[in-house]
Protein backbone atom coordinates (compact mmCIF):
# COMPACT_ATOMS: atom_id res chain seq x y z
CA UNK A 1 0.00 0.00 0.00
CA UNK A 2 3.16 2.21 -0.44
CA UNK A 3 3.78 4.59 -3.26
CA UNK A 4 0.43 5.50 -4.05
CA UNK A 5 -1.49 8.51 -3.00
CA UNK A 6 -3.63 7.21 0.30
CA UNK A 7 -7.26 6.68 0.19
CA UNK A 8 -9.15 9.14 1.62
CA UNK A 9 -12.77 7.06 2.34
CA UNK A 10 -13.06 3.66 3.67
CA UNK A 11 -14.31 2.20 0.34
CA UNK A 12 -11.80 3.25 -1.16
CA UNK A 13 -9.37 1.99 0.98
CA UNK A 14 -10.76 -1.28 1.24
CA UNK A 15 -11.02 -1.85 -2.83
CA UNK A 16 -6.94 -0.83 -2.96
CA UNK A 17 -6.60 -3.34 -0.28
CA UNK A 18 -8.40 -6.36 -1.83
CA UNK A 19 -6.46 -5.35 -5.22
CA UNK A 20 -3.25 -5.18 -3.60
CA UNK A 21 -3.39 -7.80 -0.77
CA UNK A 22 -6.63 -10.18 -1.53
CA UNK A 23 -5.04 -13.22 -0.08
CA UNK A 24 -3.19 -12.20 3.03
CA UNK A 25 -4.11 -12.29 6.51
CA UNK A 26 -6.40 -9.63 7.46
CA UNK A 27 -7.85 -10.38 11.13
CA UNK A 28 -6.52 -13.75 13.21
CA UNK A 29 -8.32 -15.04 15.76
CA UNK A 30 -7.40 -18.49 17.57
CA UNK A 31 -11.17 -18.98 16.19
CA UNK A 32 -11.14 -18.03 12.26
CA UNK A 33 -8.59 -15.96 10.73
CA UNK A 34 -10.12 -14.37 7.21
CA UNK A 35 -8.16 -12.37 4.73
CA UNK A 36 -8.98 -9.44 3.29
CA UNK A 37 -10.57 -10.66 0.03
CA UNK A 38 -12.61 -12.29 2.77
CA UNK A 39 -13.06 -9.16 5.25
CA UNK A 40 -14.06 -7.04 2.13
CA UNK A 41 -17.07 -10.03 1.50
CA UNK A 42 -18.01 -9.98 4.57
CA UNK A 43 -18.55 -6.31 5.26
CA UNK A 44 -20.06 -6.00 1.83
CA UNK A 45 -22.51 -8.60 3.11
CA UNK A 46 -23.13 -6.48 6.21
CA UNK A 47 -23.13 -3.25 4.61
CA UNK A 48 -25.70 -4.55 1.65
CA UNK A 49 -27.93 -5.82 4.86
CA UNK A 50 -28.15 -2.49 6.41
CA UNK A 51 -28.95 -0.87 3.24
CA UNK A 52 -32.31 -3.35 2.87
CA UNK A 53 -33.27 -2.39 6.20
CA UNK A 54 -33.54 1.27 4.95
CA UNK A 55 -29.56 2.39 6.59
CA UNK A 56 -28.11 5.04 4.31
CA UNK A 57 -25.66 7.48 4.25
CA UNK A 58 -25.72 9.67 7.67
CA UNK A 59 -27.73 6.53 9.58
CA UNK A 60 -26.58 6.40 13.40
CA UNK A 61 -25.64 3.07 13.86
CA UNK A 62 -24.14 1.92 17.20
CA UNK A 63 -21.67 -1.35 18.04
CA UNK A 64 -21.07 -3.05 21.42
CA UNK A 65 -18.87 -5.82 20.79
CA UNK A 66 -14.85 -6.80 21.82
CA UNK A 67 -12.52 -7.14 19.44
CA UNK A 68 -12.89 -9.38 16.46
CA UNK A 69 -14.61 -10.17 13.48
CA UNK A 70 -17.58 -8.99 14.76
CA UNK A 71 -16.92 -5.69 15.46
CA UNK A 72 -14.54 -5.45 12.51
CA UNK A 73 -17.21 -6.28 10.12
CA UNK A 74 -19.94 -4.06 11.69
CA UNK A 75 -17.86 -1.18 11.74
CA UNK A 76 -16.49 -1.39 8.07
CA UNK A 77 -20.30 -1.81 6.88
CA UNK A 78 -21.25 1.18 8.35
CA UNK A 79 -18.91 3.26 7.14
CA UNK A 80 -18.73 1.62 3.48
CA UNK A 81 -22.43 2.93 3.45
CA UNK A 82 -21.83 6.60 4.40
CA UNK A 83 -23.21 5.70 7.85
CA UNK A 84 -22.76 7.68 11.47
CA UNK A 85 -20.85 4.82 13.52
CA UNK A 86 -20.87 5.45 17.47
CA UNK A 87 -18.30 2.85 19.49
CA UNK A 88 -19.58 1.45 22.66
CA UNK A 89 -17.12 0.58 25.42
CA UNK A 90 -17.52 -3.14 26.28
CA UNK A 91 -17.84 -1.88 29.96
CA UNK A 92 -20.96 0.20 29.95
CA UNK A 93 -23.42 0.26 32.81
CA UNK A 94 -26.89 0.92 32.09
CA UNK A 95 -26.70 4.67 32.99
CA UNK A 96 -23.89 5.06 30.49
CA UNK A 97 -25.62 2.80 27.99
CA UNK A 98 -28.62 4.80 28.01
CA UNK A 99 -26.67 8.35 27.72
CA UNK A 100 -24.46 7.49 24.82
CA UNK A 101 -27.92 6.00 22.78
CA UNK A 102 -29.64 8.58 23.72
CA UNK A 103 -27.39 11.42 23.30
CA UNK A 104 -26.03 10.30 19.82
CA UNK A 105 -29.71 9.09 18.36
CA UNK A 106 -28.61 6.12 17.79
CA UNK A 107 -31.02 4.40 15.28
CA UNK A 108 -29.52 1.35 14.50
CA UNK A 109 -27.73 -0.88 17.17
CA UNK A 110 -25.79 -4.27 16.01
CA UNK A 111 -24.44 -6.11 19.14
CA UNK A 112 -22.77 -8.78 20.73
CA UNK A 113 -24.44 -10.81 23.18
CA UNK A 114 -21.98 -11.89 25.66
CA UNK A 115 -18.32 -10.98 26.51
CA UNK A 116 -16.79 -12.04 29.88
CA UNK A 117 -19.43 -11.22 32.65
CA UNK A 118 -21.70 -9.33 30.45
CA UNK A 119 -24.91 -9.46 29.03
CA UNK A 120 -25.58 -6.94 26.43
CA UNK A 121 -29.42 -7.80 26.20
CA UNK A 122 -29.28 -7.27 29.94
CA UNK A 123 -27.51 -4.02 29.98
CA UNK A 124 -29.97 -2.37 27.58
CA UNK A 125 -33.17 -3.97 29.11
CA UNK A 126 -31.96 -2.04 32.81
CA UNK A 127 -31.35 1.10 30.63
CA UNK A 128 -34.51 1.22 28.75
CA UNK A 129 -37.02 -1.40 30.97
CA UNK A 130 -39.79 -0.36 28.16
CA UNK A 131 -38.07 -2.47 25.72
CA UNK A 132 -40.24 -5.24 27.52
CA UNK A 133 -43.01 -4.10 25.77
CA UNK A 134 -41.29 -3.36 22.61
CA UNK A 135 -41.66 -6.37 18.98
CA UNK A 136 -38.46 -6.20 16.62
CA UNK A 137 -37.74 -3.34 14.68
CA UNK A 138 -40.59 -1.12 16.10
CA UNK A 139 -38.55 -0.49 18.97
CA UNK A 140 -40.63 3.27 20.75
CA UNK A 141 -39.11 4.07 23.60
CA UNK A 142 -39.17 7.87 25.23
CA UNK A 143 -35.42 7.30 26.41
CA UNK A 144 -34.01 6.79 23.36
CA UNK A 145 -36.44 8.30 20.73
CA UNK A 146 -34.57 7.31 17.40
CA UNK A 147 -33.89 3.66 18.05
CA UNK A 148 -35.35 1.60 15.88
CA UNK A 149 -33.85 -1.98 15.94
CA UNK A 150 -31.35 -4.32 18.13
CA UNK A 151 -29.54 -6.94 16.73
CA UNK A 152 -27.63 -9.36 18.27
CA UNK A 153 -25.57 -12.58 17.39
CA UNK A 154 -27.60 -14.17 19.78
CA UNK A 155 -31.03 -13.11 19.82
CA UNK A 156 -32.95 -16.10 22.00
CA UNK A 157 -35.35 -14.71 24.49
CA UNK A 158 -35.56 -11.65 23.65
CA UNK A 159 -38.59 -10.69 21.87
CA UNK A 160 -37.46 -6.94 21.10
CA UNK A 161 -34.47 -8.14 19.28
CA UNK A 162 -33.23 -9.51 15.97
CA UNK A 163 -30.32 -11.99 15.36
CA UNK A 164 -27.41 -10.63 13.20
CA UNK A 165 -27.68 -13.85 11.13
CA UNK A 166 -31.75 -12.76 9.94
CA UNK A 167 -29.79 -9.20 9.60
CA UNK A 168 -27.28 -11.04 7.14
CA UNK A 169 -29.96 -12.66 5.34
CA UNK A 170 -31.45 -9.52 4.29
CA UNK A 171 -28.12 -8.95 1.91
CA UNK A 172 -29.91 -11.01 -0.85
CA UNK A 173 -32.31 -7.47 -1.41
CA UNK A 174 -29.97 -5.34 -2.80
CA UNK A 175 -27.28 -6.57 -5.31
CA UNK A 176 -23.78 -5.56 -5.37
CA UNK A 177 -24.31 -3.02 -8.00
CA UNK A 178 -25.83 -0.69 -5.90
CA UNK A 179 -23.31 -0.99 -2.91
CA UNK A 180 -20.88 -0.20 -5.47
CA UNK A 181 -22.76 2.69 -6.37
CA UNK A 182 -23.74 3.73 -2.45
CA UNK A 183 -20.11 3.94 -2.01
CA UNK A 184 -19.27 5.95 -4.93
CA UNK A 185 -21.06 8.75 -2.82
CA UNK A 186 -18.99 8.13 0.59
CA UNK A 187 -17.33 11.21 0.69
CA UNK A 188 -14.11 12.32 2.45
CA UNK A 189 -15.65 15.34 4.21
CA UNK A 190 -18.63 12.56 5.27
CA UNK A 191 -19.11 12.24 9.40
CA UNK A 192 -17.34 8.33 9.94
CA UNK A 193 -17.02 7.84 13.83
CA UNK A 194 -18.52 9.14 16.89
CA UNK A 195 -16.21 8.28 20.38
CA UNK A 196 -17.32 9.45 23.35
CA UNK A 197 -14.65 9.97 25.84
CA UNK A 198 -14.74 11.71 29.31
CA UNK A 199 -15.21 15.53 29.15
CA UNK A 200 -14.96 18.66 31.27
CA UNK A 201 -18.85 17.77 32.45
CA UNK A 202 -20.01 14.94 34.64
CA UNK A 203 -21.57 13.44 30.77
CA UNK A 204 -19.18 11.75 28.44
CA UNK A 205 -18.55 14.22 25.37
CA UNK A 206 -18.68 12.60 21.94
CA UNK A 207 -15.93 13.59 19.15
CA UNK A 208 -16.59 13.17 15.87
CA UNK A 209 -14.21 12.44 13.42
CA UNK A 210 -14.69 12.13 9.39
CA UNK A 211 -13.87 9.61 6.86
CA UNK A 212 -10.66 11.61 5.76
CA UNK A 213 -9.58 11.47 9.11
CA UNK A 214 -9.74 7.51 9.55
CA UNK A 215 -8.38 7.13 6.22
CA UNK A 216 -5.29 9.66 6.17
CA UNK A 217 -4.04 10.03 9.55
CA UNK A 218 -3.69 6.35 10.48
CA UNK A 219 -1.34 5.92 7.11
CA UNK A 220 0.89 8.80 8.83
CA UNK A 221 0.85 7.11 12.46
CA UNK A 222 1.98 3.67 10.86
CA UNK A 223 5.05 5.69 9.64
CA UNK A 224 5.77 6.51 13.38
CA UNK A 225 4.77 3.25 14.84
CA UNK A 226 7.39 1.85 11.88
CA UNK A 227 4.11 -1.27 10.82
CA UNK A 228 4.77 -2.75 7.60
CA UNK A 229 2.77 -5.47 5.65
CA UNK A 230 4.03 -8.42 7.04
CA UNK A 231 3.69 -7.38 10.33
CA UNK A 232 0.86 -9.34 12.59
CA UNK A 233 -0.36 -6.82 15.54
CA UNK A 234 -1.93 -7.37 19.04
CA UNK A 235 -3.14 -4.24 20.15
CA UNK A 236 -3.92 -3.99 23.76
CA UNK A 237 -6.19 -0.96 23.47
CA UNK A 238 -9.61 -2.13 22.52
CA UNK A 239 -10.72 -1.22 19.24
CA UNK A 240 -14.12 0.88 20.80
CA UNK A 241 -11.24 3.23 22.49
CA UNK A 242 -9.30 5.98 19.99
CA UNK A 243 -5.60 4.21 21.05
CA UNK A 244 -7.18 0.91 19.42
CA UNK A 245 -9.31 2.13 16.95
CA UNK A 246 -6.36 4.20 15.43
CA UNK A 247 -4.18 0.88 15.56
CA UNK A 248 -6.84 -0.92 13.51
CA UNK A 249 -6.61 1.43 10.79
CA UNK A 250 -2.66 1.71 10.84
CA UNK A 251 -2.57 -1.70 10.46
CA UNK A 252 -5.28 -2.05 7.49
CA UNK A 253 -3.11 1.10 6.05
CA UNK A 254 -0.39 -1.05 5.50
CA UNK A 255 -1.76 -4.21 4.98
CA UNK A 256 -0.74 -6.23 7.59
CA UNK A 257 -2.79 -8.42 10.27
CA UNK A 258 -4.36 -7.66 13.37
CA UNK A 259 -4.67 -9.79 16.29
CA UNK A 260 -7.28 -10.36 18.27
CA UNK A 261 -7.26 -12.46 21.58
CA UNK A 262 -10.52 -14.06 22.68
CA UNK A 263 -10.55 -11.85 26.27
CA UNK A 264 -7.98 -9.84 27.71
CA UNK A 265 -6.87 -12.16 30.37
CA UNK A 266 -3.19 -12.54 30.32
CA UNK A 267 -2.64 -15.87 29.76
CA UNK A 268 -5.41 -15.91 26.61
CA UNK A 269 -2.77 -12.77 25.58
CA UNK A 270 0.41 -14.82 25.80
CA UNK A 271 -1.70 -18.21 23.88
CA UNK A 272 -2.50 -16.09 21.34
CA UNK A 273 0.88 -14.38 20.96
CA UNK A 274 2.47 -17.86 20.60
CA UNK A 275 0.01 -19.53 18.74
CA UNK A 276 -0.72 -16.80 16.41
CA UNK A 277 3.02 -15.54 15.56
CA UNK A 278 2.59 -12.06 16.66
CA UNK A 279 5.81 -10.01 16.32
CA UNK A 280 4.09 -6.55 16.95
CA UNK A 281 2.22 -5.89 20.30
CA UNK A 282 0.78 -1.99 20.72
CA UNK A 283 0.27 -1.80 24.60
CA UNK A 284 0.28 0.92 27.66
CA UNK A 285 0.20 0.89 31.44
CA UNK A 286 -0.01 -1.96 33.88
CA UNK A 287 -1.50 -4.24 31.53
CA UNK A 288 1.89 -3.73 29.13
CA UNK A 289 4.05 -3.90 32.70
CA UNK A 290 2.41 -7.41 33.60
CA UNK A 291 2.51 -9.17 30.11
CA UNK A 292 5.97 -8.08 30.33
CA UNK A 293 6.61 -10.13 33.28
CA UNK A 294 4.61 -12.71 32.27
CA UNK A 295 5.47 -14.05 28.69
CA UNK A 296 9.21 -14.75 29.46
CA UNK A 297 7.39 -17.76 31.87
CA UNK A 298 5.81 -18.66 28.89
CA UNK A 299 8.00 -19.35 26.62
CA UNK A 300 8.20 -15.95 24.56
CA UNK A 301 11.08 -13.64 23.47
CA UNK A 302 9.88 -10.24 24.52
CA UNK A 303 12.87 -8.68 22.49
CA UNK A 304 11.09 -10.51 19.29
CA UNK A 305 8.02 -8.70 19.52
CA UNK A 306 8.21 -4.92 19.04
CA UNK A 307 6.52 -3.36 21.33
CA UNK A 308 6.42 -6.14 24.40
CA UNK A 309 10.48 -5.71 24.35
CA UNK A 310 12.30 -2.48 25.18
CA UNK A 311 12.28 -0.03 21.82
CA UNK A 312 15.21 -0.08 20.47
CA UNK A 313 16.85 2.96 17.78
CA UNK A 314 17.93 2.47 14.07
CA UNK A 315 21.32 1.01 15.32
CA UNK A 316 19.64 -1.73 17.78
CA UNK A 317 20.30 0.11 20.72
CA UNK A 318 18.49 0.15 23.78
CA UNK A 319 17.02 3.25 24.16
CA UNK A 320 16.13 4.74 27.28
CA UNK A 321 12.68 5.68 28.30
CA UNK A 322 13.22 9.11 29.01
CA UNK A 323 14.79 9.86 24.78
CA UNK A 324 12.00 7.85 23.54
CA UNK A 325 8.80 9.84 21.99
CA UNK A 326 6.17 10.77 24.11
CA UNK A 327 3.43 10.41 21.19
CA UNK A 328 1.18 12.82 22.93
CA UNK A 329 -1.88 12.79 21.43
CA UNK A 330 -6.32 12.93 22.16
CA UNK A 331 -9.46 11.29 21.15
CA UNK A 332 -10.08 14.96 19.61
CA UNK A 333 -6.72 14.50 17.33
CA UNK A 334 -7.32 10.62 16.56
CA UNK A 335 -4.50 9.79 18.36
CA UNK A 336 -1.10 11.37 18.25
CA UNK A 337 -1.18 14.89 17.29
CA UNK A 338 3.31 15.33 18.04
CA UNK A 339 5.48 12.25 18.05
CA UNK A 340 8.52 10.83 16.47
CA UNK A 341 9.48 6.96 14.99
CA UNK A 342 9.25 4.64 17.88
CA UNK A 343 13.05 4.28 16.86
CA UNK A 344 14.11 7.78 16.53
CA UNK A 345 16.17 8.71 19.47
CA UNK A 346 15.62 12.16 21.46
CA UNK A 347 18.36 14.58 21.37
CA UNK A 348 20.23 14.43 24.56
CA UNK A 349 19.46 17.77 25.63
CA UNK A 350 15.27 16.85 25.02
CA UNK A 351 14.68 14.19 27.53
CA UNK A 352 10.87 13.96 27.95
CA UNK A 353 10.00 15.28 24.72
CA UNK A 354 7.04 14.36 22.92
CA UNK A 355 8.11 15.21 19.82
CA UNK A 356 7.57 17.36 16.63
CA UNK A 357 3.69 17.91 15.00
CA UNK A 358 2.27 15.04 13.14
CA UNK A 359 0.70 15.13 9.51
CA UNK A 360 0.37 18.87 9.14
CA UNK A 361 -0.97 19.56 12.73
CA UNK A 362 -0.78 23.76 13.51
CA UNK A 363 0.06 23.57 17.17
CA UNK A 364 -0.11 27.03 19.29
CA UNK A 365 0.75 27.64 22.76
CA UNK A 366 -1.27 30.18 24.59
CA UNK A 367 -2.09 31.83 27.91
CA UNK A 368 -4.48 30.12 29.64
CA UNK A 369 -6.03 32.63 31.09
CA UNK A 370 -5.71 35.47 28.01
CA UNK A 371 -5.41 33.34 24.63
CA UNK A 372 -2.44 35.64 24.02
CA UNK A 373 0.88 33.21 22.46
CA UNK A 374 3.74 32.54 24.97
CA UNK A 375 7.27 32.86 23.87
CA UNK A 376 9.10 30.01 23.08
CA UNK A 377 9.29 27.55 25.51
CA UNK A 378 7.58 28.45 27.96
CA UNK A 379 4.38 26.87 29.34
CA UNK A 380 1.03 27.36 28.31
CA UNK A 381 -2.19 25.91 27.06
CA UNK A 382 -2.33 23.55 23.54
CA UNK A 383 -4.39 24.54 21.03
CA UNK A 384 -4.75 22.80 18.13
CA UNK A 385 -6.07 23.09 13.97
CA UNK A 386 -5.43 21.28 11.02
CA UNK A 387 -3.98 17.45 10.87
CA UNK A 388 -7.08 15.40 11.84
CA UNK A 389 -8.05 17.33 14.18
CA UNK A 390 -12.35 16.01 14.71
CA UNK A 391 -14.93 17.48 12.87
CA UNK A 392 -16.20 18.99 16.15
CA UNK A 393 -18.58 17.45 19.12
CA UNK A 394 -21.72 16.32 18.37
CA UNK A 395 -24.57 18.71 19.20
CA UNK A 396 -22.16 21.26 20.18
CA UNK A 397 -21.65 24.25 18.22
CA UNK A 398 -18.49 24.84 16.36
CA UNK A 399 -18.13 27.99 18.76
CA UNK A 400 -18.54 25.84 22.06
CA UNK A 401 -15.68 23.84 20.62
CA UNK A 402 -13.09 25.94 18.52
CA UNK A 403 -11.87 29.24 18.96
CA UNK A 404 -13.31 31.70 16.24
CA UNK A 405 -9.64 31.36 13.88
CA UNK A 406 -10.44 27.38 14.55
CA UNK A 407 -7.69 25.86 17.03
CA UNK A 408 -8.88 23.79 19.54
CA UNK A 409 -7.76 24.42 23.17
CA UNK A 410 -6.93 20.96 24.38
CA UNK A 411 -6.90 21.58 28.36
CA UNK A 412 -3.29 20.01 28.31
CA UNK A 413 -0.24 22.80 29.21
CA UNK A 414 2.84 22.43 27.46
CA UNK A 415 5.48 23.94 26.22
CA UNK A 416 7.38 23.54 22.46
CA UNK A 417 11.24 24.68 22.08
CA UNK A 418 13.28 26.65 19.36
CA UNK A 419 13.14 23.05 17.27
CA UNK A 420 9.03 22.97 17.32
CA UNK A 421 9.74 19.60 20.07
CA UNK A 422 6.65 19.65 22.25
CA UNK A 423 6.95 18.56 26.23
CA UNK A 424 4.23 18.05 27.83
CA UNK A 425 3.87 19.49 31.29
CA UNK A 426 0.41 18.55 32.94
CA UNK A 427 -3.33 18.41 32.70
CA UNK A 428 -5.01 22.08 32.79
CA UNK A 429 -8.98 20.37 32.84
CA UNK A 430 -10.01 17.85 35.34
CA UNK A 431 -9.13 14.98 33.36
CA UNK A 432 -7.33 11.67 34.90
CA UNK A 433 -5.19 9.52 32.61
CA UNK A 434 -5.48 5.92 34.02
CA UNK A 435 -4.66 2.50 32.14
CA UNK A 436 -4.66 4.64 28.60
CA UNK A 437 -8.23 5.93 29.52
CA UNK A 438 -9.57 9.15 29.96
CA UNK A 439 -11.65 9.31 33.10
CA UNK A 440 -13.60 12.91 34.04
CA UNK A 441 -13.17 13.90 37.63
CA UNK A 442 -16.88 15.26 37.64
CA UNK A 443 -18.25 12.28 36.30
CA UNK A 444 -16.67 10.13 39.45
CA UNK A 445 -18.04 12.96 41.61
CA UNK A 446 -21.30 12.92 40.47
CA UNK A 447 -21.73 9.01 40.59
CA UNK A 448 -20.42 9.32 44.51
CA UNK A 449 -23.14 12.15 45.34
CA UNK A 450 -25.69 10.79 44.37
CA UNK A 451 -24.97 7.84 47.44
CA UNK A 452 -27.18 8.04 50.30
CA UNK A 453 -24.05 7.47 52.93
CA UNK A 454 -21.98 10.59 50.65
CA UNK A 455 -22.19 14.21 52.12
CA UNK A 456 -20.11 15.04 49.76
CA UNK A 457 -17.22 14.10 47.68
CA UNK A 458 -14.43 15.07 45.58
CA UNK A 459 -12.20 13.49 42.87
CA UNK A 460 -8.63 14.32 41.68
CA UNK A 461 -5.85 11.77 39.80
CA UNK A 462 -2.43 10.57 41.98
CA UNK A 463 0.29 9.97 39.80
CA UNK A 464 1.46 6.68 39.52
CA UNK A 465 4.03 4.30 38.28
CA UNK A 466 2.16 1.48 37.04
CA UNK A 467 -1.13 3.43 35.72
CA UNK A 468 -0.05 6.58 34.77
CA UNK A 469 -2.84 8.37 36.87
CA UNK A 470 -5.36 6.65 39.62
CA UNK A 471 -8.68 7.97 40.16
CA UNK A 472 -9.16 8.94 44.20
CA UNK A 473 -11.69 10.59 46.15
CA UNK A 474 -11.68 12.10 49.52
CA UNK A 475 -15.32 11.64 50.68
CA UNK A 476 -17.64 13.38 53.43
CA UNK A 477 -19.84 10.81 55.13
CA UNK A 478 -23.50 11.58 55.50
CA UNK A 479 -24.80 11.70 58.91
CA UNK A 480 -25.82 8.66 59.91
CA UNK A 481 -23.52 6.70 57.92
CA UNK A 482 -20.08 5.07 58.05
CA UNK A 483 -19.50 3.79 54.75
CA UNK A 484 -16.17 2.33 53.90
CA UNK A 485 -13.95 1.96 50.76
CA UNK A 486 -15.32 -1.38 49.66
CA UNK A 487 -18.99 -0.56 50.24
CA UNK A 488 -18.67 2.66 47.77
CA UNK A 489 -16.85 0.72 44.76
CA UNK A 490 -19.66 -1.90 45.33
CA UNK A 491 -22.07 0.66 44.91
CA UNK A 492 -20.33 3.03 42.04
CA UNK A 493 -19.97 -0.65 40.16
CA UNK A 494 -23.15 -0.33 39.12
CA UNK A 495 -23.48 3.29 37.48
CA UNK A 496 -19.48 3.46 36.28
CA UNK A 497 -17.42 1.58 34.35
CA UNK A 498 -14.20 -0.43 36.55
CA UNK A 499 -11.63 1.98 35.67
CA UNK A 500 -13.25 4.67 36.62
CA UNK A 501 -13.90 3.36 40.21
CA UNK A 502 -11.65 5.26 42.42
CA UNK A 503 -9.11 3.12 43.43
CA UNK A 504 -7.95 5.36 46.62
CA UNK A 505 -11.22 6.69 49.04
CA UNK A 506 -9.90 8.70 52.48
CA UNK A 507 -13.05 9.95 54.43
CA UNK A 508 -12.55 13.42 55.81
CA UNK A 509 -14.45 16.43 57.32
CA UNK A 510 -16.14 19.57 55.23
CA UNK A 511 -13.65 21.59 56.55
CA UNK A 512 -10.49 19.87 55.15
CA UNK A 513 -11.37 20.04 51.51
CA UNK A 514 -8.75 22.29 50.05
CA UNK A 515 -10.60 25.29 48.36
CA UNK A 516 -9.49 28.89 47.26
CA UNK A 517 -10.80 32.07 48.43
CA UNK A 518 -13.14 32.09 45.86
CA UNK A 519 -14.40 28.23 46.70
CA UNK A 520 -12.48 26.11 43.90
CA UNK A 521 -10.84 23.44 44.47
CA UNK A 522 -6.82 23.03 44.96
CA UNK A 523 -6.33 19.45 43.39
CA UNK A 524 -3.39 19.59 44.00
CA UNK A 525 -3.28 19.76 47.89
CA UNK A 526 -6.64 17.49 47.39
CA UNK A 527 -4.25 15.05 45.78
CA UNK A 528 -1.68 15.62 49.13
CA UNK A 529 -3.94 15.21 51.46
CA UNK A 530 -5.32 11.89 49.60
CA UNK A 531 -2.29 10.86 49.71
CA UNK A 532 -1.26 11.29 53.70
CA UNK A 533 -4.75 9.41 53.78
Amino acid sequence: MTGTEPASTIPAMLAGLVAARADHDAIATVAETVTYAELDRRSGEMARALLATGAGKGTRIALIAPDGLLWATAFLASLRIGGLITCVSTMATPKELAHILRNSDTQVLISARRFLSHDYARTLEAAFPALADCAPGALRLEEAPYLRAVWFDDAADLPWAGAIDDLRASAAEVSPAILTSVEAQVAPSDEAVIVYTSGSTSLPKAVVHTQWNVTRHPVELARLFLISPEDRMLPMLPAFWLGGMAMFFQVLSQGATLVYPASPDLEVVVETIKALKVNRLNGWGDGLARLRKLAPTRGIDIDAIVGLGPFRDENGELIPPQFQSGMLGMSETFAPHSAEPLDYRMPADKPFACGRPVNGYERRVVDPETGAPVPVGEIGELQLRGGALMRGMYKRRDDEVFTPDGFYPTGDLVRIDADDCLYFVARRNDMIKTRAANVSRLEVEAALNELPEVALAVVTGLDDAEFGQVVAAAVVPAEGFAPTEDSLRTALRETLSSYKVPRRIVFIEERQIPRTATGKLKLHELGELIERG
